[in-house]
């Protein structure tokens, strides 16, 4: 006999009542929902960690009724921003497929026996894994887990240990030793947190030392560690992160790959393993923002204050990156010397014109922080990115390629480098290698944020894989598109021969900035001629207005002036 699955569940904070269809946050307030989205949450919740189509979603909620795809993204966006999923951990999104709800273990306290056994085996796959990160994090804030020790500098101290090799194959122990080193050393191009250098935990390998001790003898807050096997012609390895003060599981992967190229997958995997718990929205940093709300805002450290700012800041609205500013201008008024939040400053400030705010004040403000970013820490690559930016910003497109190309060499693998690149690879002449880039950051980092589908979005988009751009645009709210991403809609659409709809777009465009036309959007000083042509002929397409008023240009060092508004 089946029993009924559970009509309340926790997700990701968020208290939903399947039988009263509402949701409320920790302390009981309502949060807002439509029928409809919440009939789409409805489903999937009750089909977790399995991949639900699109057809039988329309065919649950909409049956007998004709409705384009668009409505149910759009209620798949709604139930993303009631769940705080900024970063799709969640509600994952299966490219051409469908969604899959990822529930963590929490919930399966309230399912019946049969439901948790079913659960468990479908949270094997890969896929499962990853999709339950996030949420694993927020029931462990939920849980009071502490990040401590942490550095003088107040940054979390990582160890990555020895991975155990299982069986006696020689080739699989050096792999393994490979394996930890490579970890180690691309973690440690992260300036988030801090890392343990080698020599500190070869020592100990093959050793059965508590997680405790070794957590208080190096003095660390966070242990990777896993192991490799080599048999019957394939490799199976497993990783992990775990709290060292209480030894709780934060994120775990397996591999089960053939062994014909050793250390590609050895690359392969440190790769996944560096760019999964680093960066802005990697485990690292999210647990310790987790850590950080729990504090009284008086009781906030620099660093967390730049955790608390980022966060803001991935939200992507105007309202969110304001007050990422203040919570930045904060953290370096605490710590000056603070590079990294100097870096998060420059992209706060750069967004803010795509929102309507002033445009030279913000850019410069922007310059600024970019140029200070790298005095301070000429070693960090996400600052050579940013400067190259803002480098791009003022037209200077050589000093901007030679910052980029430093930001490379310094982190060719990491996620943030690699998107950024992907954004301005078409000013340097070189849209499809931008393309290229976004394609492989995603491979890297499937969870990427909400401020990575603009950067992605913009690549695709002058690459001429339109659809592919409009994908990314899919994955945002209209109050998260900004400026360019309002010209990129209407004309992909009208590129891809999708009339009506880029009609409908250029008109919704237009409501968020009147001011809108051709020649004030292509007289942007980082748009190179390739560049330049695309937009106006896609613009064109769309119906965008295409001459500007003489004040809109005049701010512009060259202006551009199409033929029938100069005849004009």
């Amino acid at each position: 006999m089946n029993t009924p699955a559970p009509t309340r569940l926790l997700i990701n904070g968020v208290v939903a009542d399947l039988s009263n269809e509402t949701l409320s946050d920790g302390p009981g307030n309502p949060i807002d929902l439509r029928p409809q989205a919440f009939a789409v949450l409805r489903y999937l919740s009750n089909n977790p960690n399995r991949l639900v189509t699109k057809g039988e979603l329309m065919q649950s909620v909409w049956a007998g009724t004709a409705v384009t795809d668009d409505s149910l993204v759009q209620c798949i966006h709604e139930i993303r921003r009631a769940l705080k999923d900024d970063g799709h951990a969640i509600l994952k999104t299966k490219s051409r497929r469908g969604y899959m709800l990822a529930l963590p273990e929490a919930n399966a306290a309230a399912m019946p026996a049969t439901s948790r056994t079913s659960n468990r085996a479908l949270q094997r796959p890969l896929a499962a894994f990853m999709g339950s990160l996030l949420i694993v994090l927020a029931v462990a804030a939920a849980a009071g887990w502490m990040l401590r020790p942490l550095s003088p500098g107040g940054k979390p101290l990582v160890a990555v240990l020895p991975f155990d090799v299982l069986g006696e194959e020689t080739s699989a122990r050096r792999l393994g030793n490979g394996l930890t080193e490579e970890i180690i050393t691309d973690l440690a191009r992260f300036p988030e947190f801090q890392v343990i250098a080698h020599d500190s935990t070869e020592t100990y390998a093959g050793r059965s030392i508590g997680l405790a001790e070794i957590a208080k003898t190096l003095g660390v807050g966070f242990v990777v560690e896993g192991s490799i096997q080599r048999q019957a012609g394939r490799l199976r390895i497993t990783a992990q992160l775990l709290d060292a003060a209480t030894g709780k599981h934060l994120w775990s992967d397996r591999w089960d790959r053939p062994d014909e190229d050793l250390f590609a997958i050895q690359t392969e995997i440190s790769e996944q393993v560096s760019n999964r718990l680093g960066g802005g929205h990697g485990v690292i940093e999210v647990a310790g923002r987790i850590a950080a709300h729990r504090k009284p805002p008086s009781d906030l450290t620099a660093y967390e204050l730049y955790l608390l700012g980022t966060e803001k800041l991935a939200k992507m609205n105007r309202a969110d990156v304001e007050e990422a500013i203040k919570l930045l201008k904060r953290a370096v008024e605490f710590d000056p010397g603070l590079a990294r939040a100097w870096v998060e400053l420059y992209h706060a400030y750069g967004v803010m014109p795509s929102f309507g705010a002033d445009f030279e004040a913000n850019f410069r403000l922007a310059a600024e922080a970019a140029e200070r970013a790298v005095m301070l820490d000429p070693s960090d690559a996400e600052a050579h990115a940013v400067l190259g930016f803002s480098f791009g910003d003022r037209n200077d497109l050589a000093r901007a390629k030679m910052e980029f190309d430093t930001a490379l060499r310094m982190a060719p693998n990491q996620f943030e480098i690699l998107s950024f690149y992907a954004f301005l690879a078409s000013s340097f002449g070189e849209p499809q290698r931008g393309a290229e880039m976004a394609d492989r950051a995603i491979r890297l980092n499937p969870n990427y944020p909400m401020a990575s589908t603009r950067l992605f979005a913009a690549a695709y988009f002058m690459a001429g894989r339109y659809e592919d751009a409009l994908r990314m645009q899919k994955q945002m709210g209209p109050e998260n598109y900004g400026r360019r991403m309002w010209v990129y809609r209407p004309a992909a659409l009208a590129a891809s021969g999708r009339t009506a709809e880029a009609k409908t777009a250029l008109a919704e465009a237009l409501k968020w900035f009147p001011d809108l036309t051709i020649e004030g959007f292509v007289s942007l000083p980082d748009t190179n001629e390739d560049d330049r042509r695309r937009l106006i002929e896609t613009m064109r397409l769309a119906g965008f207005p295409p001459c500007a008023k003489a004040e809109a240009v005049a701010r512009f060092e060259k202006p551009v002036h199409l033929p029938e508004c100069v005849e004009r």
